[in-house]
């Protein structure tokens, strides 16, 4: 049976969170150890336009220095093989942004056909349009979105996304645990299809 997953970049596939600390430390002045708030401009006490800034002004380092999650070219590799198709969902957008992920995508092998940039807006409609059986994200609100609409959500575990925890969405830990999980999610699917 194959499956469609739904990947989101930062924070799933792209470890840059700790690239944007570092960055926002050195910038700001600050020595901040953790984001735990995914609004940075609460985490930094700064104003939006002064953190767009920024981000618009570093976004090439931002978005370019970022190795991907431990276990994750593996895992997707290996999903690939089995015949999945792979989609990735990200909130980035903006011809610039575009070009330094696919850039990214490249340098890493990853494939770059299937790549939703929403540019902020909801990821439920790219969700739904593709088909995404199971989906994986670090974002809670994108999480919770998702979920509503029935597809099952694996959340990757970072210190802004902490609480409870909603029917069709689970925390996940590391890339194994997303590997397993989606195994779980594709062996149910195959049992109900079997009925």
């Amino acid at each position: 049976m194959s499956f469609v997953i739904g990947l989101d970049i930062d924070g799933v596939v792209a470890d840059s969170f700790p690239v944007f600390l570092e960055e926002l430390n050195r910038h700001y002045g600050k020595d901040i150890t953790k984001i735990d708030n995914y609004d940075m401009t609460k985490v930094f006490d700064v104003d939006g336009d002064d953190l767009e800034s920024f981000f618009n002004e570093n976004v090439e380092y931002l978005f370019s220095a970022p190795k991907p999650m431990p276990g994750a070219l593996e895992t997707i590799d290996s999903w690939l093989r089995a015949k999945h198709e792979i989609i990735f969902v990200t909130a980035r957008g903006g011809d610039r942004e575009e070009k330094i992920t696919l850039d990214w995508f490249e340098k890493y092998n990853l494939p770059q056909d299937k790549i939703i940039f929403t540019g902020g807006l909801s990821k439920t409609f790219p969700v739904k349009k593709y088909g995404i059986n199971v989906f994986v994200d670090d974002f809670m609100t994108n999480a919770l979105e998702i979920a509503a609409i029935g597809v099952p959500v694996l959340l990757m575990n970072a210190p802004y996304n902490q609480g409870k925890l909603p029917h069709g969405v689970k925390r996940c830990f590391n890339w194994e645990e997303i590997r397993c999980c989606v195994q779980d999610i594709l062996l149910k699917a195959e049992k109900s299809s079997a009925k």
